[in-house]
């Protein structure tokens, strides 16, 4: 496969006048992107900025069983007659702690996910172009 300059240079200039625009419209803010993660991170919103539209939905749905089970896990378990709220607290707390793992793993790799989704969406734009040049 070639590389992308070499893909690049069979554009027109209008094509790349295109893919220039394109991505400069698509860029993400790695600052926005961790503005979100510390203010609503445990509700995937990084994840939706950056693209990671399912990542975004498992970090949602982590957050919110995990609160909702959680919570009402504890406050049911206080209750010595419901031996089994604690299994459910027990749950929401797991996921709790795996969503703060995720969490953790994202302050360190959101930069170099920023990337390659600007990448992913770069390969993508070049394959369309292409196809029109091929199509022509």
């Amino acid at each position: 496969m070639k590389n992308l300059l070499d893909r690049m240079s069979n554009l027109s200039d209008k094509q790349l006048a295109i893919l220039e625009g394109e991505l400069s419209r698509n860029k993400k803010s790695t600052g926005i992107a961790y503005l979100l993660w510390f203010f609503l991170g445990s509700l995937g919103v990084h994840k939706f900025y950056i693209g990671k539209t399912s990542w975004g939905i498992a970090y949602l749905l982590m957050g919110i069983l995990g609160c909702a089970t959680g919570g009402v896990g504890i406050i049911l378990s206080l209750d010595e007659e419901l031996a089994s709220a604690l299994g459910a607290a027990v749950f929401g707390l797991v996921l709790l702690v795996l969503l703060g793992i995720f969490l953790f793993i994202d302050l360190f790799t959101i930069p170099r996910q920023i990337r390659k989704q600007e990448e992913r969406f770069k390969e993508k734009l070049l394959l369309e172009l292409e196809k029109q040049n091929y199509l022509a």
